[in-house]
């Protein structure tokens, strides 16, 4: 299934960039505080490093590069993305640039009791009995494949839904069952993918995700050992 769903207003206040910006860790506690200390005692700081920098959440990062004939600077379809590296082109030509485009987002494992107990809300019905993750700030949909709202097509979403594996090394990829896309902040996405299809053990070395949006590949691995939750696999 593919659709869209709302991006609540406490999700926007704890991954607002501002605050975490100013994180240290003399002020957040050590790195294991989820196991330490009762969830309701998590100051916004520590549930920002839960949510952007922990064994559930790590940065996915991708560049593209594009030469302009007429110096304009690419972009229109890929929101989100930054200029570098311009230069002129050989005298006698038409004068050109090359602009590398580079993009940083957030790789979440929004299923894990931990990421749930953080945002103290509850998945989508679509998502139960799922291994959820998200992808937010790096673009993921074309820009002319949105709506005026930023709203993805049904058939952008369908040919993401086709680009997106979580792999277990030695079994064959798993490819997301359930597609979504969140409103009122941003691209950030959903993706379901079976439990059956796709068994994970706390022996499993590494669990690998990736997703493409045209030549940009978006990908990150995770350590089901350091993913326990007061003990317990959290997925």
């Amino acid at each position: 299934m593919i659709g869209s769903l709302t991006f609540t207003r406490r999700r926007v206040l704890l991954l607002g960039g501002a605050g975490f910006a100013g994180w240290r860790p003399s002020a957040a506690g050590t790195a294991d505080f989820w196991n330490r200390k009762d969830s309701a005692e998590w100051s916004s700081e520590e549930i920002q490093k839960l949510l952007t920098k922990s064994p559930w959440a790590k940065e996915v990062r991708a560049e593209s590069s594009k030469t302009m004939k007429d110096g304009t600077m690419p972009g229109a379809g890929y929101p989100g993305g930054r200029k570098a590296n311009m230069g002129l082109g050989k005298p006698g030509k038409m004068p050109s640039s090359k602009a590398i485009l580079s993009y940083t987002g957030t790789l979440l494992w929004e299923s894990a009791r931990p990421v749930r107990d953080a945002l103290k809300t509850a998945l989508p019905e679509d998502f139960d009995g799922l291994y959820v993750l998200s992808v937010s700030g790096v673009p993921l949909v074309k820009a002319k494949a949105q709506d005026d709202e930023g709203m993805a097509s049904p058939g952008a979403l369908d040919k993401l839904k086709a680009a997106t594996t979580l792999r277990v090394k030695g079994k064959d990829p798993s490819m997301p069952g359930v597609v979504q896309q969140q409103t009122g902040n941003g691209a950030v996405y959903l993706f379901g993918f079976s439990k059956d299809g796709l068994a994970i053990a706390k022996d499993v070395k590494e669990v690998a995700f990736e997703t493409h949006m045209g030549k940009l590949v978006f990908a990150a691995k995770f350590s089901p050992k350091e993913m326990l939750y007061h003990g317990e696999l959290a997925l």
